[in-house]
């Protein structure tokens, strides 16, 4: 008898959870999605990464080309000379960039006028590159070697002037044969990748292709 009662107070506290996430996940209101195609001009408007200070308003992304190279393939794009001395990763560092998706892209300042709070403008530090089940970001020394001509840093955010725009080239970075969290370049090209570039209200996301 005390088995039995013991089984049925199971069944019913499994049910019982059971229900209680059906009840969260369907309570639960995701934001929209707004996909676009490469070479399509993304106006972020008044969505948000993280922070409701963020102000990206009248800021436009547009991805114009994505290629993905092995390592020394990047480095021999930007005619960057590792040192064989002091190279910039050591090969058994597990964030050493075995593959980098290198995109192009272009970011505009529609404005007419010059926004000077703190928070207006784009950070690079929120950007990243989502696949099925995997992400890539970006790493700040490739950054560096992929835009040479700039001096801030991956990690530091920039307004443009009203009514202006810049190319940027953004090297995300991945490594198939890392014991953390391995990504196979096979599973990148047969996925579809997204580089996000808003997260609220409205996400809004760039296919690569």
């Amino acid at each position: 008898m005390k088995r039995i009662a013991i089984i049925l107070i199971t069944i019913f506290l499994f049910i019982g959870i059971s229900i209680r996430i059906w009840y969260v996940n369907k309570t639960v209101n995701l934001p929209p999605i707004d996909t676009f195609q490469m070479e399509k001009e993304v106006a972020i408007e008044e969505d948000i990464f993280l922070d409701d200070f963020e102000n990206m308003d009248g800021y436009t992304v547009t991805v114009n080309q994505a290629e993905i190279l092995p390592y020394q393939d990047f480095l021999a794009k930007y005619n960057y000379n590792d040192d064989e001395n002091d190279p910039l990763f050591q090969k058994d560092n597990i964030f050493y960039p075995e593959m980098v998706y290198d995109l192009q892209l272009t970011i505009k300042n529609t404005n007419d006028t010059d926004d000077l709070t703190q928070h207006s403008g784009i950070n690079f530090i929120n950007y990243q590159l989502i696949g099925t089940d995997f992400l890539m970001q970006i790493n700040d020394q490739l950054y560096s070697i992929a835009n040479p001509e700039l001096e801030a840093g991956m990690t530091e955010g920039f307004r443009l002037r009203p009514e202006s725009e810049m190319d940027f080239n953004l090297p995300f970075f991945f490594a198939p044969s890392t014991n953390v969290l391995p990504i196979q370049t096979e599973a990148v090209l047969h996925d579809q990748v997204y580089l996000v570039v808003s997260l609220h209200p409205t996400v809004k996301r760039i296919l690569i292709e």
